[in-house]
């Protein structure tokens, strides 16, 4: 082989060469431009605002996909994680949900008191009660015929917080109420109020013939209405 052709011959592989370092440059390219857009996988995103210490409903929660890549290590993907939590601060709308944002809620908000009362295990709903559970405490007065006052049943704390529930005990000073042929059964169930709360609950625990209990489902923000509120027995004639 002449010096001309082993020239030629060097050049061939050289071009060979570079050739092939073009293709493995472009290969890893699309490569990596590929694991920006696939694959992808979906994340939990918030449609509308929630504020901090309350719950996320459902239809606040929506789907988004994003590329894996760009994920963040923490975003949630199961709504089941959303289960029992509360926001830890206000989160605005197209939020995408992470851990940390969302937290187990609090014994007590800033400026809330805890106060425990007694509920009838038998007439009330104690059994279907536990923590974080939201109800109405619905109390109900006597009516007075001298002085012209029907009964009447109020719901004195609406959209209560539950804290914890007791065990049942037999009613009186000590868990036993003497020379009672039929004691009931009460449960203590200390709920998270206002001050202001805490002293309507008082005031009812006191002087209210009975005091309940209204379970409401879970995630319900419908206020009630004023003349849901209180009911008077019409007078009987």
């Amino acid at each position: 082989m002449n010096p001309r052709q082993r020239r030629g011959l060097l050049l061939l592989v050289l071009s060979g060469l570079g050739l092939l370092a073009v293709f493995v440059l472009v290969a890893s390219y699309v490569a990596d431009v590929r694991t920006e857009v696939d694959p992808k996988i979906e994340l939990l995103s918030l449609s509308k605002p929630v504020k901090a210490y309350e719950s996320v409903p459902d239809d606040a929660v929506t789907t988004i996909t994003m590329p894996r890549r760009w994920a963040p290590p923490t975003a949630l993907r199961d709504r089941s994680k959303l289960v029992g939590k509360v926001a830890g601060t206000d989160l605005t709308k197209d939020s995408l949900l992470q851990e940390g944002m969302l937290i187990f809620p609090p014994e007590l908000a800033p400026g809330q008191r805890e106060i425990a009362i007694l509920v009838d295990a038998e007439t009330g709903v104690a059994g279907k009660l536990g923590p974080n559970a939201i109800v109405d405490i619905v109390a109900t007065y006597d009516g007075d015929s001298e002085r012209g006052i029907a009964p009447k049943s109020t719901v004195v704390v609406p959209s209560a917080r539950i804290i914890e529930v007791g065990q049942a005990k037999l009613e009186g000073g000590r868990g036993v109420r003497e020379a009672d042929a039929d004691p009931k059964q009460v449960v203590p169930i200390t709920f998270a109020l206002t001050p202001k709360q805490q002293l309507k609950v008082t005031e009812a625990e006191s002087f209210a013939q009975e005091v309940r209990l209204a379970l409401l489902r879970p995630n319900e923000t419908t206020p009630l209405k004023k003349t849901e509120r209180t009911y008077t027995r019409p007078e009987l004639r």
